[in-house]
């Protein structure tokens, strides 16, 4: 194209400027003018830029392209750190805090803290000096106290306190330490008072009586009915059924036998006992001291802590037992209460006027529906619950027939009777006839009569009665009875804190005391029981409240609301606090999350190629170009490094290590300056070690090794460089001489040298790294398997599988034969071989395992488990056809020589586990049961009391005394023994002493 002046040419778009574009530029330094291209002047030019000539807002950065190199040392300065963003991953180790075993001189900075490990200690240095901490709520000292009851000491050593408390000793006998009977106050020593123990009931502990038993109570006093002569001296004694001493004798030295693992005697103190040196014995344990009404026993028997009673511990009494409170109603079964129960005025009160004025006297009532007998008008009152009612009694009973609804003057209701005797729900009254003489319907709905009902006003619970006779039914007036009595003739009984005394006044008293459901205002505490919420519906009655609730507190507490208005805060809310509700400063470093980071701009800017670290007091932060890592240099990715680095202490790489692949020559991997010694591939897939240059051992693709071969063929290829054959390999004990033990030849020797034994006693052992499995001793030429130390010729620690014989019928092979050193070898040479172990199996297959001597097959065991001796085909697990001799025979864990005694102190059944014992019963009796026993089986009981004991016959069971004929129950008489032997199914023979 023609010259153009700069301003004629065409505009270029910046998005179509390419890095090979040119540009004109004057150099000069030749005087002339050049071109070059766009990429050239920005890579060049930018060297030329003199410093500190572009402004900062010119830069734009994006986001993680400053790369840490290009920040300068001291460049992020503290405001440029955001709060929050230093996260613990930011955070090198040993810098907040200094794990040592010994403090240093000084801290890198003041607040930096330093964990002595040796005792776990923690000090901050104070710029100047390091500062034991003590913590919030810490304890740092103790002060000892001996003015109460409860005595505190302590001893402090290397950073522990022992603590140890005691209690002074009780000014007198029987005393224990509590507060006031029957109220709060200060606790102290004093004798148990009766108000300590709860009322005995039958849902709860306490009181009992005392009847017998080796006990006895003398006016409030529980005492031991025993009697015995006193005595200070320490004595052997004898003792009833009760436990009660009865007599004894002084105790010597020689009356304590010394423990053994079968007797009991005297043993040394441990386990959960202790004894001082003046050899008082006392529990090991200690508990907090106090008065419980249940406590925790550990398996020694100790008590282990305490606590209160409640109704689930307190196991069910015999009514019996109870001498106060009462019995709730839930108690008492139905139809339990008969008429010689009940007590005189119990269901109908007594009474009448006292005066000449003939005004009834009426009596409290005890229960709705009591009757009173009014003695001077001959009347008869139902107490409603309020007021006795008066009510007439015809003659016959009375019979509720239904009710009766005024209103419509229709039956509402019949009962069975009533239905029996023609009334009809929906119906009218029926005219009064014998049919329904004495029935009565209680009127529920208030109206006036018509039809055979009383034409007046009727009014609930009014009676209409059918007297048989007439045009219609007779009333009985309830409702005016009930309306006639006003509320403050009525008595009332003072309950709790009203104490008023008739119902009027009652309820007036409620309505001056009560809290009114619209609200208002409370003058005392509002205590809600146990389980018990405050619930709150909201603007709205709708499914879903809101319920104020507490945890099952342990310790009395208390909940602040602060003096100013505001939402409470939950731990399920979000969003609620703000900034003005934390107190400056109030955060600390614990109280910053982990994944918090700060952001690149929060930092301050530095020089190019600098690293963030701490400075060298280690009380602030700077920018650097020189980084010193005292501990652990952990890059994620990969990391370039332009020259030689060195490192004075261990390389370390937990994740993959690379390195070129070298030759034998020049190794990739070396120590020192020993470049030709080393570690190196020899191509794809192979590893290769090297010294002198020399390849020495190969590991190829395939898994194989070389050692000596550079191309192993086999899983391990030794070759070796010497021409003529030597030694490729051996093992070398470091015996006497120190020559080897084995010794590998190559091919090139004698077929005599490939396995060469030598060395001391010329031995031989084969096996694993860990166990020798064959060894064949010098010397003696004894071989072991199993055993390095072999005594005979052939000796064996394991299992020999002998395999001569096929599984087949009638079968008779030997796989183990000892013999004599004369043995000739003949199976048939029985006096010289001795015995044989053989297999054998009869006609049908059935194998088992025999040993055979001179006189045939002596013992054998089958494959069912069977063993026979003297016999070929056992039939029980031991079968023996001969006789046995034995100093003693045990079965099933009892030895012969004695008789299994199964001791019971109640009614007892036998059992098929009681064949061959006795059986000792003290009371109750015993029972045979139908079709436990069969034909053969025996049992003995004794009776180990004084009194007469039942054995009874089960139901299909016949039970008979030997030589008599008379079949059932039999007696055996205190201390009888007797014996019971079936003799068919469900038929037994007693024989013994004491039957009847």
């Amino acid at each position: 194209m023609s010259d153009l002046k700069i301003s004629q040419l065409p505009a270029l778009s910046g998005s179509d400027l390419a890095s090979a574009d040119q540009l004109a530029i004057v150099d000069l330094s030749a005087s002339q003018t050049a071109r070059l291209t766009v990429s050239d002047l920005i890579a060049n030019g930018v060297t030329l830029i003199s410093d500190s000539t572009i402004p900062g807002s010119k830069i734009l950065f994006d986001a993680g392209a400053i790369a840490t190199a290009s920040l300068a040392d001291a460049a992020v300065t503290t405001a440029k750190i955001g709060a929050d963003q230093v996260t613990a991953a930011k955070i090198a180790d040993n810098t907040v805090v200094n794990l040592v075993s010994t403090l240093p001189t000084s801290g890198d900075y003041a607040g930096q803290l330093a964990l002595d490990t040796d005792d776990n200690s923690l000090y901050v240095w104070s710029g100047t000096a390091w500062l034991n901490t003590k913590a919030s709520g810490s304890v740092n000292a103790f002060t000892d106290t001996t003015s109460g009851i409860i005595n505190i000491t302590t001893v402090v050593s290397s950073g522990t306190a022992t603590v140890t408390a005691s209690i002074d000793n009780t000014a007198s006998a029987a005393q224990f330490l509590a507060g006031p009977v029957g109220s709060a106050g200060t606790v102290g020593y004093r004798t148990i008072d009766g108000g300590d123990l709860p009322t005995a009931s039958t849902t709860s502990k306490g009181g009992v009586i005392v009847n017998g038993g080796g006990l006895t109570l003398s006016t409030d006093t529980i005492q031991i009915d025993n009697s015995v002569t006193t005595s200070s001296t320490k004595h052997l004694v004898t003792y009833d059924a009760n436990g009660l001493i009865t007599g004894g004798s002084v105790i010597s030295s020689s009356d304590l036998p010394v423990a053994t693992s079968s007797a009991k005697g005297a043993v040394i103190v441990s386990n959960g006992l202790a004894v001082d040196a003046s050899g008082n014995l006392s529990i090991d344990n200690t508990v907090t001291s106090g008065t419980y009404t249940k406590v925790t026993v550990t398996s020694k028997g100790v008590v282990s802590s305490g606590d209160v009673l409640t109704a689930a511990d307190i196991p069910d009494h015999s009514a019996a037992k109870l001498i106060s409170g009462t019995i709730g109603s839930s108690l008492i079964a139905n139809d339990a209460i008969t008429a010689e129960k009940l007590a005189n005025e119990s269901t109908v009160k007594f009474g009448g006027a006292l005066g000449s004025d003939n005004v009834t006297i009426f009596p409290a009532g005890d229960f709705k529906g009591q009757l009173f007998w009014d003695e001077t008008s001959l009347d008869l009152y139902l107490y409603s619950g309020s007021a006795f009612v008066p009510i007439t009694v015809l003659s016959g009973n009375l019979v509720n027939a239904g009710t009766y609804n005024a209103n419509t003057n229709l039956v509402s209701s019949v009962t069975t009777a009533g239905s029996s005797a023609g009334f009809v729900a929906g119906s009218a009254l029926p005219a009064p006839a014998g049919a329904n003489l004495n029935h009565y319907l209680v009127v529920d709905t208030s109206g006036t009569g018509s039809g055979a009902a009383p034409t007046v006003a009727l009014a609930p619970p009014d009676m209409l009665l059918s007297q048989g006779v007439g045009a219609e039914y007779a009333l009985i007036d309830v409702s005016n009875a009930i309306a006639g009595q006003s509320a403050s003739n009525i008595s009332f009984i003072a309950s709790g804190t009203i104490t008023a005394t008739d119902v009027q006044a009652a309820l007036q008293e409620v309505d001056t005391e009560k809290l009114a459901i619209a609200g208002g205002t409370m003058t005392g505490d509002l205590n809600l029981g146990v389980s018990t919420n405050v619930v709150f519906e909201g603007s709205s009655a709708d499914d879903y409240e809101t319920t104020l609730t507490v945890t099952n507190p342990t310790a009395d507490r208390t909940i602040t609301f602060p003096n100013v208005t505001g939402t409470v805060v939950t731990t399920g809310d979000t969003g609620s606090v703000t900034s003005t509700m934390i107190v400056d400063g109030a955060i600390v470093n614990a109280d910053i999350n982990a994944s918090a980071e700060i952001a690149v701009s929060k930092l301050a800017n530095g020089t190019a190629r600098q690293l963030l670290q701490t400075d060298s007091g280690g009380s602030g932060v700077e920018f650097t170009s020189n980084v010193d890592v005292p501990g652990t240099l952990d890059v994620t990715n990969g990391a370039t490094f332009d020259s030689t680095v060195a490192v004075t202490g261990l390389l370390s790489a937990n994740g993959k290590l690379a390195y070129p692949a070298g030759t034998a020559a020049a190794v990739s991997l070396y120590s020192g300056s020993d470049t030709d010694t080393g570690i190196y591939s020899p191509g794809s897939n192979q590893f290769g070690i090297s010294t002198a240059g020399t390849s020495r051992v190969v590991v190829n693709a395939t898994g194989n090794v070389g050692i000596g071969a550079t191309n192993p063929l086999a899983i391990l290829h030794l070759k070796s460089a010497v021409t003529n054959g030597g030694t490729i390999a051996m093992i070398d004990d470091s015996g006497s001489g120190n020559t080897g033990r084995l010794q590998i030849m190559t091919t090139g020797g004698s077929g005599s040298d490939e396995i060469r034994l030598a060395g001391v006693n010329r031995s031989l052992a084969l096996g694993t790294a860990t166990s020798s499995h064959l060894s064949i001793v010098g010397g003696t030429g004894n071989v072991g398997i199993g055993t390095t130390t072999p005594s005979t010729e052939l000796e064996v620690n394991g299992t020999i599988l002998s395999t001569p014989v096929a599984y087949g019928n009638n079968q008779d092979q030997p796989y183990l034969i000892a013999g004599t050193s004369g043995w000739t070898g003949a199976t048939t040479n029985w006096n010289t071989f001795g015995f044989q172990h053989r297999i054998k199996s009869d006609s049908g297959g059935t194998p088992r395992i025999t040993i055979d001597t001179s006189g045939g097959e002596a013992f054998c065991v089958r494959d069912n488990g069977d063993v026979g001796i003297g016999t070929t085909s056992p039939t029980q697990k031991l079968d023996v056809n001969g006789t046995i001799e034995a100093n003693d025979l045990t079965i099933n864990g009892s030895s012969f020589r004695n008789i299994p005694k199964n001791s019971k102190t109640a009614a007892y059944t036998l059992l098929v586990s009681d064949l061959g014992k006795v059986v000792c019963i003290t009371t109750g009796g015993v029972t045979i049961p139908s079709g436990v026993f069969s034909s053969g089986d025996a049992v003995t009981i004794y009776n180990d009391s004084g009194s007469n004991q039942t054995i009874t016959q089960g139901s299909s069971v016949t039970l008979r005394i030997a030589g008599a004929s008379t079949a059932g129950n039999k007696t055996l008489a205190g201390y009888g023994l007797c014996t019971v032997l079936c003799v068919a199914s469900n038929v037994f023979v007693v024989g013994g002493a004491g039957l009847s």
